[in-house]
Order: C-alpha cells, then structure tokens, then sequence
C-alpha cells in the first residue's frame, strides 16, 4: 500500500491536479493493477490528496490533488479542463472570473457566469454560485471600492487580489461601453435610444441571459421585413466586454451564454465580444459559434484602444496613491471627447476616487471603506449603500454620498431627495445592529461638485433641524468646501486638476463643457 500511496502522491506532484478516474487509469498503466484493484486503491487515497467537496463528476469520479497545488495556476487550469471535459458549466464561469482578475462584482455574476437567470433543463446562475461556494471555489467578500464581490480565494503562496486593477479596468470598462453604444447607434445597427448598459447594480437582460449592452435590432436578415416596418419583434445586439487579454477559457462562458439564448424560440441576437486582446484559440472559438469577435484595436483603432489603455493605468496610478498629471488628464479626455457620455463617466470616476483621498486626509484616518451595501434589521429588504464609510477613532462614523454633477448646474433634486429621504433613513437603521458604533456621533454628509437648488436647499434646512432629535447630524459640501481640503491637503496637481474639473471657475476658463 505504501508504494502505491507513493505513486499517487508522485503522479499528482508530476502531472498536476486531476480526476480520480485519470489515477486509476495511471495505476493500471504503470503499476499493473488490475482496474477493480486500481479503484480500489484510489477509494483509500493516503490524506495528502485531497479530493473537491460538493461537485462530483461522472461516474463518481473526483478532482483529486496535493494541499500545496490549491489555488495555484495549474490547479485552476486542471480543474476548469476537467469541467470542460465532463459538459459541466463550472468550468466555464470559474475561467469568466479568473479572467477578471478573480474578482467579479456580485450584481455581474449573472453576467459572466454563462448560466442563465432561470430556463427549463438549465442549471441557474444562482444555483452555480452556490455551488462553488460551498466548494470553496469561489467567495462573497466585500471588496474596498467594489463592495460585495465574488472572488477566487486567497492562498498562501499564490497571488492575491489585485483590487486595484480590477476597479480601475471595471471604471475604464464603463467608458468602452458608452463608445460601444454610440458606435452601434451610429452605424445604424439598434434603435438609438433604446440601448441599455450594465451598470453598478447589474447588466440587461435579453431571453433568459443577463449582458453588459443590449439594444433592440431590425437589420435585413435578423427580422422580417413586416416586423420592421410595423416596429414588431426586434433582434438583439448583446454585447459582453473584457478589457484584458483573453484566453480560451475566458470565453467559454459567453459561448455558452449564446448557445443557451439560441435555443429559445423567438429570440434571435447577434452576439458580441469585445476585449482588449484575445488568443488565437479564443478568437477561433467565438467565430466558429458565430459571435463577432472584436478588439477594441479593431473595432474603434489604434489610437483609441491606447487611449483606452492609459486611462486604466492612469486610474490605477491616482488609486495606488500617485498625484494626478493635469495634462495627461486633459489628453485623455480630448481622446474620448466624441462618446457621448464618456468624458462625463471619466470625471464621475476621478472624483469617487478623489473623494476616498479627500475623506482621508480630512478625517485624519485610513478606516475608509468604499461602496459598502448595508441592511436596516427593522425594515424587511431595506438597503442603502455608502460611496464612503469613515471611521474616525472610536467616536464619530461618517457617511459620505458622492454625486459628480456639472458645476455650472446644480444637483438633480430627485438624488438629493433619494439621499436624503431613503438612503440616510436605511444607513441610520443600519448601525443600530452594530453594537461596536452605538456610542459613536453618526454623521451623513453629500459631497457634490453643484451646488443644491433652492428647493433642496430648503428640505436640508429642515432635515438639519430636525436631525438633533434623531441622533445625528447632516451636512453638505460642494466644489468651493471640497477643493479647499484639496488645497489643504499640499498637492498643487490635485487643486489644479479639482479646479479645473470641478468648479465652475475652471470648468469655464478652460472652455470645458462636455
């Protein structure tokens, strides 16, 4: 027995993690076993092999493989091949999630999960989460900046999470998205005001599959020509995006996603990926399913998909604690200047990331967490979620709403009245069921790059005034308070780029009024 413990443990340290049935086979091969024998001696593998809890395969087989293998890079390409190989879906959305940095917004899970929302003879997407979560494959964690996220878990020796590349890429995937809706309004491709995209809260959903872009389509050939006279049943354009290099097993779930939407009866789509770069294989594989397969090189040029590029370093860089280069800025917002939208996304980005600076420096304190969801015990389903949650020492918690708006306006009322009468209400909720903040001041403030109007200006006043009684306390800051910490704070390229961005004084200076 020993010597055949040894083979195992030799075999699994050689080739890598693997199915049982693959042992047995080797046993046989190498040791002369006879195959009864051979399981047999799989069944009483020695506890240095670990077998996969909670996802059996075919003919009761199991993964199999050495502690020191889990969560490396041939554990996880072992495993998503060994799904692959059996028909099994797990496969497919483990390769979406790593392909992303490991970490997935869980409202994007329905996305890139290649499982539908619920569909006859068709796992759901819910029920695949559970089960790489119970198998330990997969965890909920809130994620700073991200919130709560789905992620590959952290082990010792191998890579952790890289947080601040996937929000970077998360915000500059925003921006690809807004181009990829313009260029299909453009060419005439969808109804023009008609196109939905994904968003914080979760992608659009077109049959039984949730997308990142979705428009209605009437192009000859994708309808009849009486349903686009008459505006009938459209097609769709669904799009799904990745700004990486993508490699085979990264797009395995979208093929499986177009597979499953083209088997429901009137739903015809025409189907899209687009990422920064893929592998032959993988490039290879969408075209033989008949899905475009597009570059942000090839779709758009060159120069854009640099553009495109440096606005994921330069977000990285300002996150990871560099200043902001004021030119560089102002180049790449001329890059973008012709997306509708997109030089608004990019300044609406730069300040939820300047904020978590500001707060910072302001507060005096690094206990800052980033779009942290939390629930209100006595109001069944009640949610609010923070843009900034701040920790000052053991005696003040603060609130912080982040609303980037033109400067030369003011803010929208119904999102100043949102935070005011549904947000603020929720998150108060919430730290009555947290024991450690009961005797901290509870403050909620709204930062915002307008100034308010007469008529939220008027509700504040009276919710200030009536905010002693309740235990906390409300206040408001916008462009003028904001950039006086900016100056406070000694870095002469954040004013400027504040300033310039943010008020105003600089917004009109500049001429800068897209």
């Amino acid at each position: 027995m020993p010597v055949v413990s040894d083979a195992i443990e030799r075999f699994l340290d050689t080739s890598g993690p693997c199915l049982s049935t693959d042992i047995t086979a080797h046993l046989h091969g190498t040791l002369g076993l006879s195959p009864a024998a051979a399981r047999q001696r799989v069944r009483r593998m020695p506890e240095t092999v670990k077998k996969l809890a909670y996802l059996p395969f075919p003919r009761n087989a199991r993964f199999c493989y050495l502690a020191k293998d889990y969560g490396s890079r041939r554990f996880w390409a072992a495993l998503i091949a060994a799904f692959e190989k059996t028909g099994a879906i797990y496969g497919a959305s483990l390769g979406a999630v790593l392909a992303r940095d490991g970490i997935v917004p869980e409202a994007h899970f329905n996305i890139v999960s290649g499982a539908p929302v619920q569909q006859k003879k068709h796992v759901s997407s819910q029920r695949v989460l559970e089960r790489l979560l119970e198998a330990n494959l997969l965890e909920r964690r809130d994620v700073d900046g991200i919130g709560p996220a789905i992620v590959r878990p952290r082990t010792r020796g191998h890579d952790a999470w890289p947080t601040v590349q996937a929000r970077a890429r998360l915000a500059a995937e925003a921006v690809l998205l807004s181009a990829l809706a313009s260029w299909a309004r453009n060419n005439g491709l969808v109804s023009y005001d008609r196109v939905k995209l994904r968003s914080a809260a979760g992608g659009p959903d077109v049959g039984t599959m949730v997308w990142d872009l979705t428009a209605p389509c009437y192009l000859d050939g994708l309808v009849t020509a009486v349903a686009r006279k008459e505006r009938g049943r459209p097609a769709y354009l669904v799009a799904d995006v990745l700004l990486a290099r993508v490699e085979v097993d990264g797009v395995r779930a979208f093929v499986r996603k177009c597979r499953t939407v083209g088997q429901l009866r009137n739903v015809k789509c025409l189907k899209m990926f687009v990422a920064e770069s893929m592998s032959g294989t993988a490039r290879d594989l969408l075209k033989r399913e008949g899905i475009i397969a597009a570059t942000t090189g090839s779709l758009f040029g060159r120069d854009f998909a640099q553009a495109l590029g440096e606005l994921t370093r330069f977000f990285a860089g300002f996150m990871s604690g560099s200043s902001i280069d004021v030119a560089r800025l102002d180049a790449l917002l001329s890059a973008f200047g012709d997306i509708k939208g997109a030089a608004l996304q990019i300044r609406g980005t730069l300040f939820e990331f300047l904020a978590d600076r500001l707060a910072r420096f302001e507060f005096r304190t690094d206990r800052v967490v980033l779009n942290r969801i939390y629930s209100d015990p006595a109001v069944i389903g009640a949610k609010a979620e923070a843009d900034l949650t701040v920790e000052r020492g053991d005696v003040e918690l603060v609130f912080i709403e982040c609303k980037s708006s033109a400067p030369w306006g003011t803010v929208p009322d119904d999102q100043f009245r949102n935070w005011l009468h549904k947000q603020v209400p929720v998150l108060f909720g919430a730290t009555h069921a947290r024991p450690e903040w009961a005797n901290r001041e509870i403050v909620f403030e709204f930062w915002a790059t307008a100034p308010l109007s007469a008529e939220c200006s008027a509700l504040l006043e009276a919710a200030q005034a009536e905010a002693g009684g309740r235990r906390y306390s409300l206040k408001v800051r916008t462009s003028p308070d904001l950039l006086a910490i900016c100056d406070a704070m000694g870095d002469t390229n954040v004013s400027r780029a504040f300033e310039r961005h943010f008020t105003q004084r600089g917004r009109r200076e500049e001429g800068l009024f897209a």
